[in-house]
C-alpha cells in the first residue's frame, strides 16, 4: 500500500490563514460598499428632498404673493365705491405694481367685464365656468397651466368681491408663471436631472419641454398621485423614460395642490458610487494579494525556526547527539528548542551512563571470570612461592660458595618481585570495595608526601602542595585515595631522571574537586599516551607490571570519578583527577 504524500507545515498553514484573511478583507470591503450604497442613498434622499422643499416653499410664496395681492385689490375695491372710471385706474396701478400679472380683470355676478387691464376674450367664463362658480361661492381659484401664442406659461387667478358676506364682482387675473420656470430652470442638476411641476391630474404645468405641458397626456400614476398628496414627506419611484430608467422624488405643494418633481436619470445617479465600488473592488482584490503575498512572508517567517527545529531534531534521530538545536525565536518556538537542547544532553548523559554501566558489568564479569581463574593460579604459584621461601631459608643457613649466594639472591628477589605482582594483579582483578566517608584530602595528600619527601631530596626535586583552604571534605574512602596519589606521585618520581619539581593542586569546578598531578618529567610519547592506562601496558620495562595506573582508574572510577593524562614529550606529565564533591 502506498504511502500518503505529506503536506508540509507550511502549505497547511496558508490554507488554514489564508482563506480566513481574504475572507475577511472581502466581507470588509462587502460590508464598506453597501454601507456606502447606502449612505449614498440616504444623501441623495436628503439632498433632493432639500431641493424640493426648497424650490416649493419658493413657488408656495410665489403664488401666495400674487393671491394675496389680488385679494388685496378685491378688498381695496369693496372698501371704496368706485365708478368705472376709478376701477379701471385701480386696476391699471395695480397691474403697473404687480408686474407678475399679464391683466387684471373685475368681472359681474353675471360674467360680463366690467373693467380690464388688457382682456381680449369674450367666452372667458365659459371656458372656466367652474373656476368661476368656485368664486362665486366665496373661494379663491387657480386654472391649470395656459401657454400663449409666444409660448409663455401663465394660470388664471380668481378672488372674490365681497360686500357684507355677499360676492357681487370677480377679481380675474392672469398670472405669468415665468418666474416660476426661472426657478425650476435654475435648479441644476448634473447633466439629465430636472425639476418639474404637475397638477393632481398628473398633468405638467411647468417643464423644460414646452410640449409636454401643452399637449402630454397624465405622466405618472393615480396611485403615485395619491400617495403624493396624501404623504408629509417626499415620495421617491423609478420610472421608464425613452429606455432611461429615472429615479423621481415628489412633494406636494400645500394650498395648490400641485406636485413639484425631481428627476435624474439612474446611471448618472449612480455613477459615482458605480466608479467608488470599482475602486473598492480594485482595492479589496489588491489587499487580497498584499494579504497573501504578506501572508506567505509572514508565514514563511514563522515557520523557519520550526523548519530548522525540525531538520535539527532529525539528524538527532540519527543519533548525533552532539546536534545542538539553534533557533533564533523569543517564544515558545526558542523554549521548544532549548527543551529539545536539554533533553538531548540528557539523553546523552543517559547513554553514557548506561554505556558505563554496561562496560562497568562487562568488565565485573571479566573481573570475576579473571578472579576465579586467577585465584587458583596464584593458589599454587603462592604455595610455590611459599615453599621457596622455606627453601631459601635453609639455604641460607649452608655453607655456600660465591656462586651458590649470588644465585640464592637472585632467587630471592624474583621471588619478591613476583609476590608483588600476584598482589597487583589481584588487587586489578578484584573490584575495590569502598569504605566510604567524609575525608579531608588535605590530609591524605601531605602524608604522601611527607613519605616520598626523604627520597626526592636526594634527588633534588621539590614537593609542592597548593590547596585552597575552602576544599570541603569529600566522600570517598581514604585507604584506596592514598593508594592513588601514593601511586601517582611514586611514577613521577621513577620517571624523572634529573632534579625537578612535582606540584599537586586542588580546586572547585562545579560540582567536582579537581586534583592535578604534574611533574617536570620527560614526558610521555603521543602513541603510549593513548594506552597508559590499559591493564598490562608498561613503559619501565621489567621494572613495571602495567598494573598500577589500572588500578589507580578502577579506584577513581569505583568513586564515579574520572582521571585523564596530559603530556608532551620533553615537557613533562599531567594527571588530573576529578571527584563529585557529593
Amino acid at each position: 500500500m502506498s504511502r500518503p504524500k505529506k503536506r508540509s507545515l507550511f502549505h497547511k498553514f496558508l490554507l488554514f490563514v489564508l482563506p480566513f484573511l481574504i475572507l475577511a478583507i472581502i466581507i470588509t470591503g462587502v460590508v464598506l460598499s453597501w454601507t456606502s450604497y447606502k449612505y449614498f442613498q440616504k444623501a441623495i434622499l436628503e439632498n433632493y428632498s432639500n431641493i424640493l422643499k426648497s424650490s416649493a416653499g419658493e413657488i408656495r410664496l410665489y403664488m401666495q404673493h400674487a393671491q394675496r395681492g389680488l385679494e388685496g385689490l378685491a378688498l381695496v375695491i369693496c372698501a371704496t365705491k368706485l365708478d368705472k372710471w376709478g376701477k379701471d385706474m385701480a386696476l391699471t396701478a395695480f397691474n403697473h405694481e404687480a408686474t407678475e400679472f399679464m391683466s387684471v380683470s373685475l368681472i359681474s355676478r353675471q360674467g360680463e367685464k366690467v373693467a380690464s387691464t388688457g382682456w381680449q376674450e369674450l367666452d372667458i367664463v365659459s371656458r372656466h365656468e367652474s373656476m368661476f362658480k368656485k368664486v362665486l361661492e366665496g373661494q379663491s381659484a387657480i386654472s391649470g397651466v395656459i401657454v400663449t401664442k409666444e409660448n409663455i406659461p401663465y394660470v388664471r387667478m380668481a378672488v372674490p368681491v365681497s360686500h357684507l358676506g355677499e360676492v357681487i364682482e370677480v377679481l380675474w387675473g392672469e398670472l405669468n408663471l415665468k418666474s416660476v420656470w426661472d426657478i425650476l430652470e435654475g435648479i441644476t442638476i448634473g447633466e439629465t436631472g430636472q425639476v418639474y411641476i404637475m397638477d393632481l391630474s398628473g398633468r405638467y404645468m411647468a417643464h423644460r419641454q414646452i410640449d409636454r405641458v401643452v399637449s402630454s397626456p397624465p405622466a405618472e400614476k393615480p396611485d403615485i398621485l395619491k400617495e403624493l398628496r396624501e404623504s408629509d414627506t417626499p415620495v421617491g419611484w423609478i420610472k421608464e423614460e425613452d429606455g432611461t430608467r429615472l429615479y423621481c422624488l415628489g412633494t406636494h405643494i400645500p394650498g395648490l395642490d400641485w406636485v413639484i418633481v425631481l428627476s435624474q436619470a439612474c446611471p448618472e445617479i449612480y455613477a459615482y458610487l458605480y466608479r467608488n465600488i470599482h475602486w473598492a473592488v480594485f482595492i479589496t482584490c489588491f489587499l487580497s494579494l498584499f494579504a497573501v503575498l504578506l501572508g506567505w512572508h509572514r508565514v514563511k517567517r514563522f515557520l523557519t525556526p520550526i523548519h530548522t527545529l525540525h531538520r535539527q531534531v532529525q539528524r538527532i534521530g540519527r543519533g548525533d547527539l552532539d546536534q545542538k538545536v539553534s533557533v533564533d525565536s523569543q517564544d515558545e518556538i526558542g523554549d521548544l528548542g532549548l527543551a529539545f537542547n536539554e533533553m538531548t544532553d540528557s539523553l546523552k548523559k543517559y547513554i553514557q551512563r548506561e554505556v558505563e554501566t554496561a562496560q562497568e558489568l562487562v568488565h565485573a564479569k571479566n573481573l570475576a571470570v579473571l578472579g576465579s581463574t586467577s585465584s587458583k593460579v596464584t593458589h599454587e604459584v603462592g604455595n610455590l612461592l611459599n615453599n621457596a621461601g622455606i627453601v631459601l631459608s635453609t639455604l641460607k643457613g649452608e655453607a655456600l660458595s660465591p656462586t651458590g649466594k649470588k644465585s640464592l639472591e637472585i632467587l630471592e628477589k624474583e621471588s619478591a618481585r613476583v609476590r608483588e605482582f600476584i598482589h597487583n594483579f589481584l588487587q586489578f582483578a578484584k573490584k575495590p570495595e569502598l569504605r566510604l566517608s567524609k575525608t579531608s584530602l588535605h590530609a591524605i595528600i601531605r602524608e604522601v608526601l611527607f613519605m616520598h619527601q626523604p627520597d626526592a631530596e636526594k634527588r633534588g626535586i621539590r614537593l609542592d602542595l597548593n590547596w585552597p583552604l575552602d576544599v570541603p571534605p569529600v566522600n570517598v574512602d581514604a585507604r584506596l585515595i592514598y593508594q592513588v596519589i601514593n601511586n601517582l606521585v611514586k611514577n613521577s618520581l621513577e620517571a624523572m631522571t634529573d632534579s625537578g619539581k612535582i606540584c599537586i593542586d586542588g580546586k572547585i569546578e562545579g560540582e567536582h574537586l579537581l586534583i592535578t598531578v604534574e611533574d617536570t618529567g620527560p614526558g610521555i610519547e603521543p602513541d603510549a599516551l593513548e594506552r597508559i592506562f590499559d591493564p598490562f601496558f608498561t613503559t619501565k620495562g621489567k621494572k613495571g607490571t602495567g598494573l598500577g595506573l589500572s588500578i589507580v582508574k578502577g579506584i577513581v572510577e569505583a568513586h564515579r570519578g574520572a582521571i585523564e593524562c596530559q603530556s608532551q614529550s620533553g615537557k613533562g606529565a599531567t594527571f588530573i583527577l576529578r571527584l563529585p564533591l557529593q
